[in-house]
């Protein structure tokens, strides 16, 4: 990951006044869960989404992103900067089983984490949002048992998180998951 790439965007998104927060392999690389993230994911408000492109015009190359099913995100698009590629999300979901649609909740709550990159604020989303969405994608890089044993280790910060996120359209085994862990 390039400190410096992540310093510019952040620097530019707290400038627009968005909600926003990085999440994927960078916040698990924060919590020392990942060596090397390959790309950056922001999660945004969508309601933004043109005023962050406007910005990143002036920053790098736009890259045009399918969404495949079941992502049902309603703005999803990317960037490459010096070499880093980085894909928005905003409003990110999930269709789940029966048409149902899961959604990462991202609001003040959903941010209450961050790291400074020489003294620019960098906005993480949390562990605990990351170890719901990753079981609703069904763990394809096998992130939820590192998330399990950092849990295990350092225990669990944000309950509440996990805790509204049962009330989120989700598969009952990652329902199960969730209980299984705060109790």
């Amino acid at each position: 990951m390039n400190k410096d790439v992540l310093k510019k965007i952040a620097d530019g998104l707290n400038k627009l006044n968005c909600t926003w927060g990085v999440g994927g392999s960078v916040m698990l690389n924060h919590y020392g869960l990942v060596k090397k993230p390959n790309d950056i994911d922001i999660i945004v408000d969508a309601s933004y989404a043109e005023k962050i492109k406007a910005f990143m015009d002036t920053m790098g190359t736009y890259v045009e992103l399918e969404s495949k099913s079941p992502f049902r995100t309603k703005e999803f698009f990317g960037y490459m900067v010096e070499g880093v590629m980085i894909e928005f999300l905003g409003d990110f979901k999930i269709e789940v089983e029966q048409g149902k649609i899961y959604e990462f909740i991202l609001d003040n709550d959903a941010i209450k984490e961050y790291m400074l990159i020489d003294g620019v604020k960098v906005n993480l989303t949390t562990i605990e949002d990351w170890f719901v969405a990753y079981g609703v994608m069904g763990d394809p890089k096998k992130r939820i048992p590192l998330i399990k044993e950092y849990f295990s280790k350092s225990g669990i910060k944000y309950r509440n998180l996990l805790e509204r996120n049962l009330s989120n359209n989700l598969p009952d085994s990652v329902k199960l998951d969730i209980i299984s862990i705060i109790q």
